[in-house]
Order: C-alpha cells, then structure tokens, then sequence
C-alpha cells in the first residue's frame, strides 16, 4: 500500500498554503496519499489541534505519518520536531501540539539536517519549507536518526483534565465543531464511574440544564439542547437541527458540570 501522510493545519482552504505543501510532499515521494485531516483548526489553537490529533491518528494505518502545523512561532526558536509514537510518525513544531500522542516509549527528535529542507527557507512557512518536505523523506524510507539529534523535552501543554468531587464531575468545552457541537473533556468511562445511570443525571452548562444523556440526536426534539456520547467517547453538547455553539453562547473553556441525580 501507497505511503499515507495526513496533514492538520490552521491554513483553512482560501489560500493555496495547504495545495503547496501536497505539491512538495509529491514532488520528494509521488507514491503517497495524502489526507487532510483538518485544516479548520482556530488559527493559532495548538490545543485544539493536539485534541485533533488524539482523538484520530489511531484510525489511520501504521506507518502513517501525521503533519500538524499551528504554528504561532514559526521563524522564532521553537524546533522543528518529528517524533515516532507507538506505529506512527509526527511531525511539526515544537510547540506542544503533540502533547496528546507523547507516551514514555515516544522517540522525539530535533530536525537539524537542512538536506532534507527545501533550499532557501522562508521566516514563515515552515509548513512547505521543513514540515512536508521532511514527513515525505520520512514516507519515503528515511530513518529519524538521519533527520537530527534525539531529545528528552518536547514541549508540552496542559491538557484541560476534569475532576469528580464527590458530587458532581467538573470539565469543560475542548472544542466546537462546524455544526456547533462542543466536545467536552469528559469521557464516557469517567460518566460510566460516577453516574452509572445516564438517563439520571444533570448537566449544566451556565443557565443551560439538560436532563439525562440522549442515546441519538433525533431524540431530542427539533431547537431543543441536548447531551450525548460522541464519537469521540466524549460528552458533547448539541442543539438539534441547530448550532449550539451560538444560540447557547458557548465557547472553548466554559465549564460544565454534571449530577448525579439523587
């Protein structure tokens, strides 16, 4: 099978950004597929394009290579990274993006060796210049020993986590999908732990209060608000037939809690 790099940027698709970075990575190695990922992340959001990353690199096959580039510091001194974790390679900046994928077994290394970098390296488009040119070396066979020294201190973030305080689980809104849909940093295991019965609980999001966890969509009446288990095994927020997002005034950040019902 073909070589599959993915890529996942804030370039969004009105710029020819993304399209470049294909013709680099095919013009090194023509027998790759390409997958966009997303290119929809906020710009500048590196956490939201960690969480991108967590909830879809395990679906692709071993061997993948994962590109992300948000990338505020481009041109500054954070380093340019490739980082091998469990099957699959990553490649980016430095900058706390690949938090979600890190484990104790993930092999990380600084790409120090410009032969395998566009010649003339721009200030600002690492993107095309390093990142693409680099993953399709990587696709293409070369060993991440080759591509410069290996470090022990990848940068990285701190992942919203939420807390169970004995009434009640406390997270927050981890991102917002283009329907408005917001994916808290609540799991289906820690619900399961503490509100063994979904259909007795409450969530409340600010004045919003919804009762019990709905097992679809369409279960909840057309304009109405409702809660549910996503595809991510996260709690998620949804307006039915709407955009929770706006009509509730919700945003990254905001916190969330859940009750048991008594």
């Amino acid at each position: 099978m073909p070589a599959v790099i993915t890529l996942t940027t804030d370039f969004g698709t009105d710029d020819p950004f993304v399209g470049i970075m294909k013709g680099v990575i095919l013009s090194i190695h023509p027998k790759t597929e390409i997958i966009d990922l997303t290119h929809g992340i906020e710009p500048q959001n590196v956490l939201q394009a960690a969480l991108v990353l967590k909830a879809a690199a395990s679906y692709f096959p071993k061997k993948t290579v994962h590109v992300a580039v948000v990338d505020p510091g481009v041109g500054g001194q954070r380093r340019p990274l490739a980082i091998k974790s469990g099957s699959h390679t990553f490649v980016g900046p430095d900058n706390g993006v690949f938090t979600s994928v890190l484990d104790v077994q993930s092999r990380c290394f600084e790409l120090t060796q410009k032969k395998y970098f566009l010649k003339n390296v721009s200030a600002t488009f690492h993107g095309r210049d390093i990142f693409a040119s680099v993953a399709a070396w990587i696709a293409k066979g070369t060993p991440l020993k080759s591509l410069g020294r290996p470090i022990k201190d990848p940068k990285t973030l701190r992942l919203p986590q939420p807390a169970w305080n004995r009434k009640r689980i406390e997270g927050e809104i981890v991102y917002v999908d283009r329907f408005g849909n917001l994916t808290t940093n609540i799991s289906r295991e820690m619900i399961s732990r503490h509100c063994p019965h979904f259909q007795k609980l409450t969530v409340k999001l600010g004045r919003t209060v919804i009762r019990s966890l709905a097992t679809h969509y369409s279960e909840v009446s057309p304009g109405k608000a409702g809660a549910i288990i996503n595809s991510w095994d996260a709690l998620e927020i949804f307006k039915r037939e709407g955009h929770a997002a706006r009509s509730l005034k919700l945003k990254l950040g905001r916190k969330i809690q859940i009750i048991p019902d008594s």
